[in-house]
């Protein structure tokens, strides 16, 4: 201001680029603290948390629960379940054009290209369903590369969730799966046996020997942290995976809710500092905004 700087050259895009320093990387939380207090926000978190379209990534070895808190993710908030696997066998059956291009490297036995596959889940992504409910990918981000196209198409997660679960208990849950070859129905040896009259016809998979579960879970640990450099720190979140079920989920509901108030905080503050902006600049106008961004950036006293 000492500068003389002129207000008529804060036009609208730098104000977007303001903003994305104001909410954006590794003090996100701390700006949205920062907007609370300057906007006195108080966002209704037990009424909207079905109605944010929170975006969300889960992550776990093979036999980490991913399957069953999903279930219960998309049944409590109502995100959709996004799986790689399912969006390519589901663009086969429906012959969409993306569907028919993908087919024709798998009838010739050949890996369906990256990009082919990024451009199959980014659509997806996009489509209203997504962008109104909120999604969780499910096995979409399986390397670095993944993960930046997720963030290149804007599409980075609120809240990427790791269930933490040890070797020893992976053993336990995959070794003594069994799978009945006549009806594909699965079974556990020790937690769910299956019935005495089909037991001698259940079979094992090939991966759910010692040696297979070991090799799926050191692959996994060994490639997480190169799947998830690419994620802001303040959106990756650890829960304790193992114990029952129950408790399990409820660990993961306390970080998917804080995540939740998060982005409605978020989304509240950008809508206030889109209203203050909405007639153009003044000088009382970018001294408020100039506020909050020294609260972020030196904390506030």
């Amino acid at each position: 201001l000492r500068r003389k700087i002129s207000l008529d050259s804060l036009v609208r895009e730098e104000w977007l680029m303001f903003r994305r320093v104001l909410f954006g990387g590794f003090r996100a939380a701390a700006a949205v603290g920062a907007a609370g207090a300057l906007y006195n926000l108080s966002p209704a978190l037990a009424e909207e948390k079905n109605t944010v379209p929170l975006k969300m990534g889960i992550f776990a070895p093979p036999g980490g629960g991913k399957g069953t808190v999903c279930k219960k993710l998309v049944a409590d908030y109502g995100l959709v379940q996004v799986s790689t696997g399912d969006l390519l066998r589901d663009a086969v059956k429906n012959k969409t054009p993306l569907g028919m291009k993908a087919k024709s490297f798998m009838e010739k036995g050949e890996l369906v290209p990256a990009d082919l596959i990024h451009e199959i889940v980014g659509t997806y992504l996009k489509s209203d369903e997504c962008a109104t409910k909120g999604f969780i990918l499910d096995g979409v981000c399986r390397s670095k590369a993944n993960s930046e196209f997720i963030a290149s198409q804007g599409l980075t997660p609120d809240l990427c969730l790791i269930l933490d679960v040890s070797e020893e208990c992976v053993q336990e849950r995959l070794g003594g799966r069994v799978i009945d070859p006549v009806t594909k129905d699965s079974y556990h040896l020790k937690f769910i046996p299956p019935p005495p009259e089909i037991a001698a016809r259940c079979i094992k998979r090939k991966d759910d020997y010692p040696e297979a579960i070991t090799k799926r879970f050191n692959l996994f640990q060994k490639g997480l942290e190169e799947v998830l450099s690419v994620f802001p720190d303040n959106t990756i979140k650890k829960v304790a995976g193992e114990g029952h079920p129950k408790d399990v989920y409820k660990r993961v509901k306390v970080e998917v809710d804080n995540a939740i108030a998060v982005k409605v905080d978020q989304d509240a503050a950008h809508k206030k500092m889109d209203d203050l902006f909405a007639g153009g600049a003044d000088a009382k106008k970018v001294l408020r905004a100039l506020k909050a961004l020294s609260w972020v950036l030196g904390g506030s006293k």
